[in-house]
């Protein structure tokens, strides 16, 4: 592979007689090949003696690798001379499928001996190379090396759905006797295409894109299945799509991907999916809201933005807390602790301070018969209990007053009580007025936390995270699961999952095909979004029609109509119920005022009520086994006593028995 590095002048004009072959290629490329960053010239060199910056390449066993490596450095158009038109052409759709550089509007000029013309031209007309290459110039020239006929190409469409392609060959009227410079050499086939099938794959996602069956010839592309015009196509995308067409004269195929929808690309470039139609070329663009993934990319490309998504999760809305947690909700975790360390605090204090009192008085007295006088006074441990469990609630007891010590601590505890019980009686004010849900799942933090597994459509809807560091995003990696709708729209009835969910760029969102009325009442989207990413088309990489696409694209973008598409779309197909299900998720729907008292919110009270008298009876019960089997075990006892106190009786009586005889 040689490079020619300096750019020569034009040439003088010839006007009046033939140019020879040189002239004419070196006139062409400096009228049409200078917007490019290089070209490329295979075969015999006819600008040999003239300084033109270009790449050479030689027809060898090496052209596939040389013509890789002078695509990937910006070869971006060709001449291409007889001997290496068959294997460059054979080579152009391979080469550029995996190369790294995608230039947009390539030209091919093929320079074509006069007595192999019908040979050559015979092998051009099912060239499928050629059907990506509009820009095509094919010069016949003589011995004498110069130009004899100029031709350039055009596809016939015998059969919509034949994939066989049927070039003809239309001769350009050059007058070589006149101003040959002024003539046209490449005519613009792109603003009406003629009939031209652009094979296009899809699956049914709303807002984005989405399609339907109808009569024959009432629809707005053809299907790849009958042949007929009974495809209606709709959503922004393929509306877009639909009017670019219009415009240019061409014809939708429809390819659908119901089945494997997005699908995957494998390493050796097949597939399956709307990727995986692309890459192996079964179809030239595919519409799925595309998000910029690599690894399609690595065999096909994308167009220009068509609008903007951000990706966040669906997850369940807070339920409200039942009713007999009421009595338990006024005071947070926290502050219980709080309350329970000081009961028993108090409880002990209160018991230590009437133990040592009663000692204190039991020194203070004379005679034994005065204690049992004090008994009364004795503070136990369930009395202590019953004060503080008092204090606490707003109850009054009996207090000591006869140490100027017990007057102090019964003075802090009931300070303490009055406190407690007036703060819990506020907050149960607020409680039984004010609806108590769950704690809110709100952002994705929020969500990674909880652990919860959620669901979307395909593994490549995470694609932007997959390289993440943050801990939250790592964690909801793990937890992702790809699945259909049928099994995500059980989930979704469960109320137990999270699932993607896609908003559009004029607030629309997908995928709904798994909501319905009932589960889109229990969920709400997150206030922010894991990611936000742009929707492009899938493409092959030497479409003809990416850059005339691009430029419609980014032309309606600016005109707003991507706007007046979406909402048009959103109004006929997505359920209006649902969608605003959705967008007021986080708009509680209550009457104004307080809460009416129902008998729901004494169910705590109940509760605590119910929870006492099960503990009161089993703990009754306990004693009264304790009582019997303790009165057992005392006759046992008694019982074993009496027999031992027996024998030796017993035992005496003989031995002094014996004594005596």
């Amino acid at each position: 592979m040689n490079t020619s590095v300096a750019m020569g002048p034009p040439l003088p004009p010839i006007n009046g007689t033939v140019p020879t072959l040189t002239v004419f290629v070196h006139f062409l490329i400096l009228k049409y090949y200078t917007r490019y960053y290089s070209f490329c010239t295979i075969g015999k060199d006819f600008l040999d003696d003239i300084a033109v910056s270009r790449i050479v390449l030689s027809v060898n066993d090496r052209l596939v690798a040389n013509l890789l490596l002078a695509v990937d450095n910006g070869c971006q158009a060709f001449v291409v001379d007889e001997p290496g038109i068959a294997s460059f052409l054979d080579l152009f759709i391979p080469v550029h499928d995996i190369a790294r550089q995608r230039s947009l509007d390539k030209s091919l000029i093929l320079l074509i001996t006069q007595q192999n013309q019908t040979q050559v031209f015979d092998r051009l007309r099912s060239q499928e190379a050629l059907r990506e290459l509009p820009n095509v110039l094919l010069v016949v020239y003589d011995e004498q090396e110069r130009p004899v006929n100029l031709y350039t190409t055009a596809i016939s469409i015998a059969n919509i759905l034949d994939r066989k392609v049927h070039i003809s060959l239309v001769q350009l009227p050059i007058d070589w006797s006149n101003d040959w410079r002024n003539n046209t050499y490449f005519p613009d086939k792109t603003t009406n295409l003629n009939g031209y099938v652009l094979r296009m794959a899809m699956c049914n996602y709303l807002p984005f894109t989405s399609y339907e069956r109808l009569a024959d010839e009432t629809g707005n592309a053809f299907d790849s299945v009958t042949g007929k015009r009974s495809i209606w196509l709709d959503g922004t995308e393929l509306q877009l799509l639909v009017s670019f067409c219009e415009h240019r004269n061409c014809n939708v195929l429809l390819f659908p991907e119901d089945e494997d929808e997005w699908g995957d690309v494998y390493p050796n470039g097949t597939g399956i999916g709307l990727m995986g139609s692309v890459a192996e070329r079964r179809t030239d663009i595919a519409f799925g809201a595309f998000y910029l993934w690599f690894k399609p990319y690595n065999f096909s490309t994308y167009t220009a933005t068509v609008s903007r998504s951000g990706v966040t999760v669906l997850v369940p809305k807070p339920k409200m807390l039942p009713f007999w947690r009421t009595p338990f909700l006024s005071f947070s975790l926290p502050l219980w602790i709080a309350v329970m360390v000081t009961l028993f605090a108090g409880i002990l204090a209160a018991w230590i301070a009437g133990t040592v009192r009663l000692r204190l008085l039991l020194l203070s007295i004379d005679g034994d018969g005065a204690e049992n006088d004090l008994i009364a006074e004795q503070l136990t441990l369930s009395d202590a209990v019953l004060m503080m469990a008092g204090f606490f609630v707003g109850q009054s007891s009996s207090i000591r007053t006869d140490l100027w010590s017990c007057v102090f601590l019964f003075a802090s505890l009931l300070l303490a009580g009055f406190m407690v019980s007036n703060l819990y009686s506020a907050g149960l004010a607020s409680i039984m007025t004010i609806p108590q849900y769950e704690r809110s799942i709100d952002s994705v933090k929020d969500f990674a936390a909880t652990g919860m597994p959620w669901y979307g459509p395909t593994p490549y809807c995470l694609e932007e995270i997959w390289e993440a560091t943050e801990p939250h995003l790592q964690q909801i990696l793990k937890t992702y699961i790809a699945a259909g709708p049928e099994e995500t729209n059980l989930h979704a009835h469960m109320g137990d999952s999270g699932f993607v969910i896609e908003q559009a760029q004029h607030g629309n969102f997908a995928p709904s095909n798994f909501l319905d009325r009932e589960c889109s009442t229990t969920l709400q989207p997150l206030k922010d979004y894991i990611y936000t990413q742009n929707c492009a088309a899938l493409i092959t990489n030497t479409n003809p029609l990416h850059s005339n696409l691009d430029e419609y694209i980014l032309r309606v973008q600016q005109s707003g109509i991507l706007y007046h598409l979406g909402t048009r779309t959103a109004i006929r197909y997505l359920p209006t119920d649902v969608m605003q299900n959705i967008e007021r998720a986080r708009i509680h729907q209550h009457d104004e005022g307080a809460v009416t008292l129902k008998i729901g919110h004494f169910l705590g009270a109940f509760f605590i009520l119910a929870y006492g008298l099960l503990c009161a009876g089993f703990v009754f019960i306990g004693e009264l086994w304790g009582t019997v089997i303790i009165r057992r075990v005392n006759e046992v006892l008694v019982r074993k006593v009496t027999y031992k106190n027996r024998n030796l009786a017993e035992n005496y009586c003989r031995k002094h028995e014996m004594q005596g005889t």
